[in-house]
């Protein structure tokens, strides 16, 4: 009796020591947005911005100076932080003020839709990605796509729609009490190719494939994770 009490206590013990490794190899990664005044609080609207954002297509490069993307964050310090938003401007700027984008052939003046677009955040399980944060914006009206729509004035107002399901980007990771600011990184890859709607004039490049950094802030500065 003894050597099966001996037995079986070793088995619970076995089995409690499985049971905490599965345990710790599948706790999700808690992702905490924070400010210079501590963790950013639900309803506070935090703004991805990019200068350096540009769509390759097969006509040449679309690059606007400017990129602002204004987020009212609804969940934060979960293994899913998200938020959700109703515009996206993407301009260039002439003498300080908003203007077309440019491109090779010619100015263009860009529009986005098919919002609210929601931002939501999780650590990534793709490869070449461990350790990292993926962030992925996604359209929740319309057609439920990512819709970038492009006016060429010097082309007689040829108009270009494009749509992707999502544009995926990839941030750093922080640890508690060492915050990383957070820098979406939006790589070229076959996510983030926008394809041009069917309606599109012939003279529309037939993909557009989207790449730069986004920056973070709220009202009280940059925007970090921990």
């Amino acid at each position: 009796m003894k050597r099966f009490k001996i037995t079986a206590l070793a088995a619970l013990a076995v089995f409690a020591a499985f049971a905490a490794m599965a345990g710790s190899a599948s706790a999700a990664t808690i992702i905490k947005l924070v400010d210079p005044l501590g963790q950013v609080a639900n309803g506070t609207t935090i703004t991805a911005s990019s200068t350096n954002l540009k769509t390759k297509t097969s006509a040449g490069t679309l690059e606007c100076k400017n990129n602002i993307l204004p987020t009212v964050l609804q969940k934060n310090g979960t293994a899913a932080p998200a938020g959700s938003g109703t515009e996206e401007k993407s301009f260039g700027e002439a003498v300080g003020v908003e203007g077309p984008c440019t491109t090779t052939i010619g100015p263009a003046v860009i529009t986005t839709g098919n919002f609210p677009w929601t931002v939501s955040f999780k650590e990534s399980k793709l490869a070449g990605h461990t350790g990292q944060g993926e962030v992925l914006v996604k359209a929740t009206g319309g057609t439920k796509k990512v819709k970038f729509t492009s006016v060429f004035p010097a082309l007689g107002g040829l108009t270009c729609v494009f749509e992707a399901s999502k544009i995926q980007s990839f941030i750093t990771l922080g640890k508690p009490g060492s915050p990383v600011p957070v820098v979406f990184n939006t790589e070229k890859n076959t996510t983030n190719v926008f394809k041009g709607a069917k309606t599109n004039n012939a003279a529309c490049p037939k993909t557009g494939e989207i790449y730069g950094e986004w920056n973070l802030t709220d009202a009280n500065g940059i925007v970090s994770e921990e």
